[in-house]
């Protein structure tokens, strides 16, 4: 397998995460945003969104980070992705955090981790509205894992390295975690786990 990725990049740490905690091989091409190679036409003819993650598995070439995941978990009949009802459950949190989560966070950490990167200043009203967001979203989260150890149930599974990936900056980014306490003792669970704790975002240059 070749992975092309960026260690700073939240979509690429579930990932990342996912290959070390399956103990799976492959070749690790960093792929570098801030001199724009996922622009070049060498890694557009793999990936013609011009993003990272991207994975490439013999003949089968594969973008969005949790697409890739679940590959990697039904490739190595993994728990993270098991063979049961829960599967409906980690499946919907995944379309969750992709559709709704990944924005409350992602503006933030845009505008004030990438932007001040290229001597750009960030956008207060996006990242107001951003936190307003993040809030409402990241309540639902909390009153799931006030109930539960794990995203889904009392097992790690997919949805926690999916979801997990959003709060990778959440310092940086400001995010009002304060209150949500439930939040915070799961990542405090998560950084105990060694492929999520190797795999904390590097700077985003080079």
């Amino acid at each position: 397998m070749k992975y092309y990725y960026h260690p700073a990049s939240p979509n690429c740490r579930k990932v990342t995460a996912v290959i070390d905690h399956l103990g799976l091989r492959a070749e690790h091409v960093v792929v570098d945003l801030k001199e724009g190679e996922q622009l070049q036409p060498e890694f557009l003819a793999v990936n013609p969104n011009g993003r990272v993650p991207t994975l490439v598995d013999g003949n089968r070439t594969l973008w969005e980070s949790n697409a890739i995941i679940i590959h990697l978990a039904e490739k190595t009949s993994s728990d993270l992705w098991p063979n049961d009802d829960r599967r409906l459950d980690i499946l919907r949190w995944l379309f969750w955090e992709q559709g709704h989560l990944m924005y409350a966070t992602g503006i933030p950490f845009y505008q004030l981790v990438i932007k001040p990167l290229f001597n750009e200043q960030p956008d207060q009203k996006r990242i107001d509205e951003a936190y307003a967001s993040f809030g409402r979203l990241a309540r639902v989260l909390d009153d799931q894992l006030a109930r539960t150890t794990h995203v889904v149930g009392d097992t790690l599974s997919l949805a926690d390295f999916a979801l997990g990936g959003n709060f990778s900056y959440a310092p940086k980014a400001g995010l009002p975690m304060d209150e949500f306490s439930h939040i915070r003792r799961w990542l405090d669970a998560l950084d105990e786990i060694p492929a999520w704790k190797s795999s904390a975002p590097q700077p985003l240059g080079g």
